[in-house]
C-alpha cells in the first residue's frame, strides 16, 4: 500500500499526524475496469502500463475509461439487484413488493413517511407473529398503531357482563353481548399516524378465518 504524497513528494499526514495511505482504485469503478482492460491488452501494442498518474497513452486511457464507465454501471446494477433478493437488504419499492409477496396486496402496506428500516422490522416480526388468538390481534394492532387496542368479544361475559358476573341489566359500564359468536369489537387510539384501512388490513390477516371484526378508530 503506497503512501500518499504531495507535489513535492512529501508524505501526507492526517490531522492526528498519522500517515495517509493510498488504498488504490475503488473496486467496480470506471477507473478500475479501465485498468483491468488495459492489463488485458497485448504487450507491445501500446506503452507499458505504469499507473494512471504516469499513463503514456492518454487517448487509449480515455477510450478504456469510457468502456469502464459502462461496465461500472452494469456492475453496480448487479450488486443492487442482488440486494433486492433478500428481505434483510432490499429497499424502496422492492421492499413493498416483498410485502405483497409474503402477505398479499394491501395486507402490510407501508405507513405514511415510514422508513425502510422500520417497515422491514414490521415485516420480519409479522412473518413469525402468532395468529388467530385475541392476544395475536391485540399485539398486531399495537405494533402498527403504537397503542394497545381495547377488544370486546360479544360472547364473553368478562367483556360484556352477565347475570351475577361483572354486571347485568342496569349495571354501570356493562355491555350486552350476543349469542352469535365469531365476532368482536376493537377500539384503538393510535399514537402513530395510521389510517383505518391499514389497521383493518392487519386485523384481516391476523384474526381467525370467518370471524367478523368491528373496528373503531378514536382520534
Amino acid at each position: 500500500m503506497a503512501v500518499l504524497r504531495d507535489p513535492d513528494l512529501s508524505g501526507l499526514t492526517a490531522t492526528d499526524r498519522k500517515t495517509l495511505f493510498d488504498t488504490g482504485l475503488a473496486p467496480g469503478s470506471a477507473r478500475d475496469f479501465a485498468r483491468r482492460l488495459r492489463l488485458l491488452l497485448p504487450q507491445g501494442w501500446f506503452p507499458a502500463y505504469r499507473g494512471d498518474e504516469v499513463e503514456e497513452a492518454p487517448v487509449l486511457q480515455a477510450l478504456l475509461t469510457g468502456f469502464g464507465a459502462v461496465l461500472s454501471v452494469i456492475w453496480h446494477l448487479i450488486i443492487d439487484v442482488k440486494r433486492q433478493t433478500r428481505l434483510g437488504t432490499t429497499q424502496g419499492a422492492f421492499l413493498e413488493m416483498a410485502a405483497v409477496d409474503f402477505f398479499g396486496p394491501g395486507a402490510m402496506a407501508r405507513l405514511e413517511q415510514e422508513k425502510d428500516g422500520h417497515y422491514r422490522r414490521r415485516l420480519v416480526t409479522s412473518l413469525a407473529a402468532p395468529l388467530n388468538t385475541r392476544m395475536a390481534v391485540s399485539e398486531s394492532v399495537r405494533r402498527l398503531s403504537g397503542a394497545a387496542p381495547r377488544i370486546i368479544e360479544l360472547g364473553s361475559a368478562q367483556d360484556c357482563g352477565a347475570w351475577c358476573h361483572g354486571g347485568g341489566y342496569g349495571a354501570s359500564r356493562s355491555r350486552y353481548g350476543s349469542r352469535n359468536g365469531g365476532q368482536f369489537c376493537l377500539e384503538v387510539f393510535p399514537k402513530i399516524p395510521v389510517d383505518q384501512r391499514t389497521v383493518q388490513a392487519v386485523i384481516r390477516v391476523t384474526k381467525a378465518s370467518g370471524v367478523i371484526a368491528w373496528v373503531r378508530m378514536l382520534h
